[in-house]
């Protein structure tokens, strides 16, 4: 299946503002300098930022920069599946997508999905942040200049994947990050934030039971609460990356993880026990066990997650050493924590 990238100006800058907050960048980009300025001023005021250039804005990097996240701005790339749009001011028809270095986060039915077969998860952020879009096509109903036929339903459609996990959703396709200095100057909410842009919303238009707003022929678009805020420096909370990481190998890419948990001799026999502590079933694959240029392989089932088993093998030699899918046939989670000495 063709997957198609579409864009006002190019760029991915993620912002969680946190005692180690994160922003995506990729560096090869017409918006960098209105994100690297963005940047400096966040740091001014005590907001801490990461930022991820060119293949390391990856899609998972990002999916984990939202892990907890007190507040998320993506400048960057909006995308569609090929056969979904004609470029030229047609109907826009959903999914759309955030895009990383490495490939696309789509969003499903208010849920995201990382690539095209990935598994549906819910936005992990926390409940009433700020979601900013910065440039994005689709995001305001505008790809490439054109307006598409249909603004008010594709800005629903893509607005859903994060409305739907709590978010207030803004997006627009002005320069300048207005609606982010408008809230560092002191806007108490995105009521007052907007009376003071440039482009200010006035005008609604329900679709499936929301209010979209947008104006007519309008750049900026919103969906969601207009009193909700974004948060203080001193509101925000640490980013935890080893928590991150837990949920994304749980809720976003399960995999196995098979280690050794025993492996001792008795008598003329080798007991290894082989535990699959991931967080998805293996397949199989062998367990080698070797003492110099001598060596047994084990024919290894396949486990749940969190289930181990036992093996007896002939083993001439006292020590040695034990290593689980010694030949790299499952991908797991950790790969290199498959061995043991015995």
């Amino acid at each position: 299946m063709k997957l198609t990238l579409a864009a006002f100006l190019v760029g991915v800058f993620t912002f969680l503002p946190a005692a180690e907050a994160h922003i995506l960048i990729i560096s090869d980009s017409n918006n960098y300098n209105e994100a690297s300025t963005l940047v400096k001023t966040l740091k001014s005021k005590g907001y801490k930022v990461v930022a991820l250039y060119k293949e390391n804005a990856t899609t998972k990097n990002i999916i984990k920069g939202m892990y907890k996240a007190d507040a998320v701005i993506y400048e960057g790339h909006g995308g569609y599946q090929s056969g979904n749009y004609d470029g030229n001011g047609g109907t826009a028809k959903a999914p759309f997508a955030l895009v990383g270095s490495n490939g696309f986060i789509w969003g499903i039915n208010g849920q995201m999905r990382e690539g095209w077969n990935g598994k549906l998860f819910t936005a992990p952020f926390k409940k009433n942040i700020p979601v900013i879009l910065l440039h994005t096509c689709f995001s305001t109903g505008w790809v490439n200049g054109k307006e598409v036929a249909n603004p008010t339903e594709t800005v629903y459609n893509f607005a859903k994947m994060f409305n739907s996990a709590g978010a207030n959703y803004y997006a627009t396709g002005w320069s300048g990050a207005e609606i982010v200095y408008d809230f560092l100057r002191g806007a108490t909410s995105f009521s007052d934030a907007n009376g003071k842009n440039y482009e200010k919303i006035t005008k609604y238009t329900t679709y499936s039971g929301v209010r979209v707003w947008r104006n007519d022929d309008g750049m900026c678009a919103f969906v969601g609460n207009w009193s909700g805020k974004f948060p203080t420096a001193a509101q925000t909370t640490a980013y935890d990356n080893a928590a991150a990481e837990k949920w994304y190998n749980t809720a976003v890419n399960p995999k196995p993880d098979l280690v050794i948990t025993k492996a001792y001799k008795s008598g003329n026999y080798l007991y290894v026990t082989v535990k699959n502590q991931g967080t998805a079933s293996s397949g199989v694959c062998y367990t080698r066990a070797w003492y110099g240029t001598y060596y047994k392989n084990i024919y290894t089932y396949g486990l749940k997650s969190g289930a181990y088993k036992t093996y007896k093998v002939y083993f001439k030699y006292k020590h040695g050493t034990v290593k689980t899918d010694y030949n790299k046939k499952v991908s797991e989670i950790n790969e290199n924590n498959n061995g043991k000495s015995f």
